[in-house]
């Protein structure tokens, strides 16, 4: 579940941060019974730091994530990388650019200014809003998984299954097909977010617990999938060096280049791979552990930590574009 969003009024940068800063204690106060181990003064560092760091870190992600992104789809339409492998990186990268510039951007503005909060007040936006981002967010890990099933097509030795990787009218029909499904499988959202206490998020009881269980196994069915392929990927292409006989094989200027391509989209694939598991996976596995045991979502530093999990699933929307 997403964390409550910090409430800030007030007409000066300063009072801004002062009173969001008091206001989402208080609100915090309302929801959440603190262990007495733990101090009222350490609650407070942890509120002031969780709220500079959206604040100050948010739009610096938001600016190199766009550039990065922008800067992917205009790689990935050039004819020269017109296949199938570069078609989900583009699609994965306009992807990115709509989570940074809708998800990212409402999300710091609902810690930054709270008159722009469009989410404590309208029904209509809190569940757009977090239907869309749902969508987006766990598209992510498809459009990587599509890569990297396709590159394990490439590299087969079956020239039945090479051809599928040969195909970008399919990988047209497969992205459209996995945005589908993201769409469909999220169906539920809008029917069970609701405002409370002036925060949008998931209805109180069994909903919460299955809301949690469910984006966690669909986030990590789609790295079951990574992993997967990804390493028969390593196997085929280490299968395919130990075929090269020690001969030596004339090869043309277009199958050099064609060559280099490929393992550079290789390379790339790698980076996204390691950048996504490393930065995504921690809030999905806070996830998991808030499902199985609600109790932690009523623990001060377990919402920092989660806030900060975040804060890193924004991140691998830039990092891995860059």
């Amino acid at each position: 579940m997403l964390p409550v969003l910090i409430d800030i009024v007030s007409t000066t940068s300063i009072s801004y941060a002062k009173i969001g800063i008091i206001r989402l204690l208080t609100k915090m106060s309302q929801n959440v019974s603190y262990d007495d181990s733990i101090d009222s003064n350490a609650n407070i560092s942890l509120v002031t730091i969780d709220y500079y760091l959206h604040t100050c870190i948010l739009p610096v992600i938001i600016v190199f994530g766009t550039i990065g992104n922008i800067a992917n789809i205009y790689i990935f339409t050039r004819p020269v990388l017109y296949r199938s492998c570069s078609i989900y990186f583009l699609a994965g990268g306009i992807n990115g650019l709509l989570l940074l510039l809708f998800g990212t951007t409402t999300r710091w503005l609902g810690h930054a200014f709270h008159n722009l909060d469009a989410t404590e007040y309208s029904l209509f936006f809190c569940r757009f809003r977090f239907y869309f981002i749902n969508v987006i967010y766990d598209l992510a890990p498809y459009f990587i998984a599509c890569v990297t099933v396709d590159r394990y097509c490439s590299s087969s030795t079956s020239v039945n299954i090479r051809r599928l990787s040969a195909r970008p009218k399919l990988a047209y029909l497969v992205v459209f097909g996995v945005t589908l499904l993201s769409c469909l499988v999220f169906l539920h959202t809008p029917f069970y977010y609701t405002i409370i206490d002036s925060s949008c998020q998931p209805m109180s009881g069994v909903y919460t617990r299955f809301y949690s269980s469910f984006a966690a196994a669909y986030y990590f069915l789609g790295v079951i999938i990574i992993i997967i392929f990804g390493l028969g990927t390593t196997y085929n292409v280490r299968m395919q060096r130990k075929r090269i006989q020690p001969v030596m094989i004339r090869t043309t200027k277009i199958d050099r280049k064609r060559q280099r391509s490929d393992g550079q989209l290789l390379l790339i694939l790698f980076v996204h791979v390691a950048c996504y598991i490393c930065l995504a996976m921690p809030y999905h596995i806070l996830s998991i552990f808030a499902a199985v045991q609600p109790a932690f979502l009523k623990n001060s530093t377990f919402l920092f930590i989660q806030d900060v999990t975040i804060i890193t699933l924004n991140i691998s929307q830039a990092v891995s574009t860059t």
